[in-house]
């Protein structure tokens, strides 16, 4: 049996304090304690450390004690914009930056565009001009930046630290990022993860349903566009693999023939991403046969994921799917359940700059770990 020291019950007690706080910002001392089986002696101190790292304040007003008997109880406030993250998407040629706050809502966006790939070594000044951008967004609002994700369309693998992109002859590199991304930590003086675009995406697909009530420990978040990849959730996290590589659909193949070369694509992406939809389809008049063709692949790349994992709710997405999503939804679903005789839920994405709020979420979640817990602060012994 696993023992807990002091420090581990600590910290277990303010995360369940901040959680509740999270879906409920307005609560006194005695209404936390009522919620949890936390004293009262330790919510209150816990409570007083929260207003000294300054997500919560006093509102000045009072309520009555229960059954209105006993003393008036202060009410305390989350304040949802006193810590953000920068969430930072590359796409193509497309970069979307957004901050967002402690609830995981975005409080300012920005888009623009660049030739210049991620590869470069002149992207990183282009980077530092945008982060200091939301950095100066942030303080108008008070807000202290606590660090930055990037989501960007590539394969990354993170025991050789490289990422795998299309170069603009449509094939496939590998190119180091540990050095670009260390050089940008130093002169942003804040912290960086580098995650890929379809798992960021996942995460902020995964918060959604969240916040909108569905209860689910697990998703599979796929996207059609010029590549073909899928985020994974797991029991709530995100599921990487050994090298980072969970999700890489592109490499799935159906066809025992097939002999992928060094720099190509792999079979799936070679099927349906849209390079070669565009060399076989008129994709603006959205012909029965490209959606068949679509939906067909897409159906047997959902039956390998769930009849290996066993996952019910499935988001699909991406330019592609956004061209007929209807259509496509309808055709896929018909498809799984043709090649399995099972129907999980599987739904369209709507959700905007899902990339860049996964990416902010995900280093929410790292950070503000560590401002709950005492780190960098005078701390308490709670």
């Amino acid at each position: 049996m696993k023992s807990y020291l002091p420090n581990d019950i600590k910290d277990e007690n303010r995360k369940i304090i901040y959680d509740i706080l999270l879906h409920d910002p307005e609560l006194a001392k005695v209404e936390i304690t009522e919620k949890t089986a936390i004293s009262f002696v330790t919510v209150s101190k816990i409570v007083n450390f929260f207003e000294t790292v300054g997500i919560l304040k006093a509102t000045g007003e009072s309520r009555e004690g229960s059954g209105g008997l006993g003393r008036k109880r202060t009410v305390y406030q989350f304040i949802e914009n006193s810590y953000v993250t920068i969430g930072i998407e590359i796409i193509g040629n497309k970069i979307t930056a957004v901050l967002v706050n402690l609830h995981s809502n975005v409080i300012d966006a920005y888009l623009t565009e660049t030739e210049i790939p991620f590869y470069h070594k002149d992207f990183t000044k282009m980077l530092e001009k945008i982060i200091n951008r939301m950095k100066a967004k942030a303080s108008e609002t008070n807000s202290v930046v606590l660090g930055i994700g990037i989501g960007v369309d590539g394969a990354i693998n993170t025991r050789k630290k490289t990422i795998r992109m299309k170069t603009k002859e449509y094939k496939e590199q590998d190119f180091f990022y540990e050095e670009m991304i260390e050089n940008l930590k130093n002169t942003v003086q804040l912290p960086i993860i580098l995650e890929n675009d379809v798992n960021a995406s996942a995460v902020a697909e995964f918060r959604n349903l969240e916040n909108n009530g569905t209860v689910s420990t697990d998703l599979v978040h796929i996207t059609l566009g010029d590549g073909i990849g899928a985020g994974i959730i797991i029991n709530k996290k995100l599921h990487r693999g050994f090298n980072s590589s969970a999700g890489e659909l592109e490499y799935m193949c159906f066809d025992g023939d097939y002999r992928k070369e060094p720099s190509s694509v792999g079979w799936l992406e070679s099927k349906i991403g849209n390079k070669n939809l565009l060399n076989t389809f008129d994709l603006h008049v959205g012909t029965e046969d490209c959606i068949d063709f679509i939906s067909k692949k897409l159906a047997l790349t959902i039956t390998s994921i769930i009849s290996i994992l066993d996952i019910n709710d499935i988001i699909i997405g991406g330019k592609t799917t956004m061209l007929f999503p209807d259509a496509i939804l309808e055709s896929t679903k018909k498809y799984v359940e043709q090649y399995t005789e099972w129907t999980p839920n599987i739904s369209v994405s709507y959700l905007k700059h899902s990339t860049a709020l996964g990416a902010a979420i995900l280093m929410l979640q790292q950070e503000i770990q560590k401002v709950i817990s005492g780190s960098g602060h005078n701390d308490q012994n709670i």
